[in-house]
């Protein structure tokens, strides 16, 4: 069989994250989708994606016995399919039926044993080269700690699962992470993060605190940066939908800050509950910034203006050259045509 992972068609309800890959590339704990479901099916998938991502993920067909499967699902342990179809609030809801759960959601892992044994096993002995100093705190008792090979764990940190901290990244000394949060391939984390997902290739080195947030893959946030992610008077929070291009209520308490890939804050950003961040955008000034910025905006409380797309795509070829990741045509046109189709979105002269 050949088998396909297709987006739903309301996909930009995952937005700012689908933009930039398919839904089936989102991280959870244990891997992404595309990788539950290449270990459940025992065969690699391809996707079947926007336009604007098909160079860069290409759907692979077979003359015959092409199967698709929507992204939006995913497989259960006893052999069923779980259809998800929810908002990506935190993932809270994606999640909620699925035995390891991610941000915003506590998981009962009393009940869930057998499952968690199941992965626990996949990630056995597959580790090596981990790099872990003295006087770092684990603790596993309301979840499992999963360390990739080549993770880097500096001193004094503490580190309280469900985590799972993927391939090459580092924990900077006296980090302080709750779980459950996910730190994708090739991050370097520092300060306290909680109930939150890096997607990879991203930067929170210094003190802050980071809260049931999803941060996109090459973003940088600088010294001091916070995020709120409870309103003072315990209400529900509200969070754009690009859908309806307006706030809705999450119908959560907890919600912190949703960053798309290569977008950066400054040193002391504060923001507030709920903020959605697009695609490379440049966040800085006192006061607390807009609750949504649109793709490739720069700025902050005191106004947005428009990021110069030559000039983005500039940074972002340096960024992606300081981990040895090629900056290829293909990626260079994807950022193009985000920066097409969110124009909308931005401020106009």
């Amino acid at each position: 069989m050949n088998y396909i992972l297709f987006d739903p068609p309301n996909v930009t309800r995952f937005y700012p994250f689908t933009l930039t890959r398919p839904l089936g590339e989102m991280r959870l704990f244990g891997g992404t989708v595309r990788d539950y479901w290449e270990r459940y099916l025992g065969a690699k998938v391809s996707y079947l994606t926007h336009s604007h991502l098909s160079s860069l993920y290409p759907t692979k067909w077979d003359s015959s016995n092409n199967v698709l499967i929507c992204s939006d699902s995913m497989p259960k342990d006893n052999g069923t399919i779980l259809n998800i179809g929810a908002e990506i609030m935190s993932l809270k809801q994606i999640q909620k039926e699925w035995t390891l759960k991610s941000p915003g959601y506590k998981p009962d892992f009393n009940s869930n044993n057998d499952f968690l044994n199941n992965q626990m096993s996949f990630w056995k002995d597959t580790v090596s080269n981990v790099d872990i100093s003295s006087n770092v705190l684990f603790n596993d008792e309301d979840g499992p700690i999963i360390i990739e090979e080549n993770v880097t764990i500096m001193e004094g940190a503490m580190i309280r699962g469900p985590v799972h901290i993927c391939s090459g990244s580092v924990i900077k000394m006296g980090a302080k992470i709750y779980g459950p949060t996910v730190i994708g391939p090739y991050c370097k984390v520092g300060g306290e993060v909680s109930d939150s997902i890096f997607l990879g290739y991203a930067n929170k080195s210094h003190d802050g605190f980071l809260g049931h947030s999803i941060v996109g893959e090459w973003c940088n946030i600088g010294a001091g940066t916070s995020s709120s992610n409870l309103k003072n008077d315990y209400s529900t929070i509200k969070i754009w939908n690009y859908d309806k291009q307006q706030f809705i209520d999450s119908k959560q308490q907890y919600l912190g800050l949703y960053m798309g890939d290569h977008s950066k804050s400054a040193i002391n950003t504060s923001f507030n509950t709920g903020t959605t961040i697009g695609v490379n955008c440049n966040i800085f000034g006192a006061g607390f910034p807009r609750n949504f910025i649109p793709s490739f905006s720069w700025g902050g409380s005191q106004g947005l203006k428009n990021y110069n797309i030559d000039k983005a795509i500039e940074v972002a070829n340096k960024v992606m050259a300081r981990r040895n990741v090629s900056f290829t045509q293909e990626y260079e046109n994807l950022l193009r045509s985000i920066f097409d189709i969110t124009a909308n979105f931005r401020h106009k002269k």
